[in-house]
């Protein structure tokens, strides 16, 4: 019955002069993932874009427009001569097809495109209703809250019919807003801050702090699974992952600083890491999971502290979010299971009991030159491994010598 899915754009549409741009770029990447199903053919115009199926199973269409950014709605359609008749005939298939039960109530719904059809959208909605109603059985009017909506699209370059309408991702095409190093935890929080980064648009390279012998291989294999879900979001399914060996760094930091300051001395040497990796590889954000106040770490003040080692921008897409609406975002894009596995990442070794939450600028500098850790971050960055990962492909390693993944 349907023949093609018409796609609409997300909220790039607000964006008047870089309208172009953004609409090219979503298209392409439509295109580009769905090369994966070559008999497909597309129509692209200023407001929509459609995709004919030829024969393929729309459901692995819908499959990956799940993971596209920049689109607001998708519809299965089917494509009418532009006259009542044959708008109701086609129509009347498609409503039995998606009655769930004997009685249902609907309402038709009319886009007036193409102004050149001699009526308005109402009376346009009106003509079909008549002329659907005799021939279900069980259907009836309801024009506040139907059951199902009929929608009727009349554009210049076609007529469109659909009953229902799926939820994009919205937000902006992959890769139109700059670069990004997302800080992965492996935690709940910072894959959820990953993908709210790549909706805006956003390249990611993420930036995971090994602590062997203290994190284990599992905790690392966790942090390349939630990667690759994330990269299945992007155009090119394929996200760099830095891991930076953090375990001398934290050894200075438990052996020679205040206990009550290891949170606030670890966060701030990542900080310190991530800002120069960002200045030599040209990335323009730092990312992190963090959430006002959930933890030691993310008080005002300690952000305050940590935050004075760098002046990249830092986007904190959950900062303030409760815990119970981040999990329900890593459930949505399947991160949740993974993230809960029980393998511990570097954020929990060495930390104290009673952690300081309101730390002190002055107190923190104390306890960070006892450390003398500016060497110890200096070689960290130089032995910095690459995983290039591919959501589609198997992932390749490239390591720096003297660090074994």
């Amino acid at each position: 019955m349907y023949d093609l899915i018409m796609v609409r754009y997300g909220e790039m549409t607000l964006k008047k002069k870089n309208y172009r741009q953004f609409l090219q770029k979503v298209t392409d990447n439509i295109i580009k993932k769905c090369k994966v199903l070559p008999k497909l053919t597309f129509r692209k115009t200023d407001y929509r874009f459609y995709i004919y199926l030829n024969g393929v199973d729309y459901q692995e269409v819908i499959n990956i427009l799940d993971t596209i950014v920049g689109l607001c709605s998708y519809s299965l359609c089917k494509k009418v001569e532009p006259n009542y008749d044959d708008i109701a005939s086609e129509a009347i298939k498609m409503i039995e097809e998606a009655k769930s039960k004997k009685e249902v109530t609907f309402k038709v719904e009319t886009n007036r495109g193409n102004k050149s059809f001699p009526a308005t959208s109402i009376e346009i909605s009106q003509e079909v209703a008549k002329r659907i109603l005799p021939h279900v059985e069980g259907l009836k009017v309801d024009v506040h809250n139907p059951d199902m909506v009929l929608s009727v699209d009349l554009r210049y370059e076609g007529t469109y019919i659909f009953v229902n309408s799926i939820k994009g991702l919205g937000g902006y095409p992959s890769g139109i807003a700059g670069k990004g190093l997302l800080m992965m935890s492996g935690g709940i929080d910072s894959p959820v801050a990953g993908f709210l980064t790549i909706r805006k648009g956003v390249n990611i390279t993420a930036i995971h702090y090994a602590s062997p012998p203290f994190t284990s291989d599992m905790a690392l294999q966790k942090v390349i699974d939630l990667l690759e879900v994330l990269a299945g979001y992007t155009t090119d399914g394929k996200i760099d992952l830095l891991v930076v060996p953090f375990t001398d760094i934290q050894n200075a930091i438990h052996t020679k600083a205040n206990s009550i300051y290891t949170v606030t001395l670890m966060r701030r040497a990542m900080y310190k890491i991530a800002d120069k990796i960002c200045k030599e590889k040209d990335i323009d954000i730092i990312i992190n999971g963090e959430s006002i106040g959930q933890v030691a770490s993310q008080t005002l003040e300690s952000i305050k502290v940590v935050n004075e080692v760098t002046n990249m921008p830092i986007i904190r897409p959950v900062a303030t979010y409760d815990k119970e609406e981040i999990v329900e975002i890593a459930r949505k894009i399947k991160t949740f299971d993974i993230s809960i596995r029980p393998y511990e990442d570097c954020c929990t070794v060495f930390v104290p009991e009673h952690p300081i939450i309101k730390p002190k600028i002055e107190h923190v500098l104390t306890e960070e030159n006892k450390c003398d850790l500016q060497p110890l971050i200096d070689e960290a960055i130089n032995q910095t491994a690459t995983i290039i990962l591919d959501c589609f492909n198997k992932y390749s390693v490239y390591s720096r010598d003297n660090f074994n993944i």
